[in-house]
């Protein structure tokens, strides 16, 4: 499942992007949920490949928690 993070602003830079893309690992790190990996993507968008579809409830809970705007595509 791929989980795309948003910067806290719509107009964000890539700057802060990268930073919530980096919060949003940490997030799911402390939470136990494993990744397969993430980045910026061709498109310019940033997001996280979880390793299991079934954490992607658990995982958008824990983002958002954390204040971090994500969905799922």
């Amino acid at each position: 499942m791929r989980i795309t993070i948003r910067s806290l602003d719509d107009d964000g830079s890539e700057f802060e992007t990268d930073q919530e893309l980096h919060r949003a690992f940490v997030v799911l790190h402390n939470a136990l949920i494993r990744t397969r990996g993430g980045g910026r993507f061709a498109d310019s968008s940033a997001a996280i490949i979880l390793a299991h579809e079934s954490d992607g409830p658990l995982a958008l809970a824990a983002l958002k928690e954390a204040g971090i705007r994500a969905l799922t595509s």
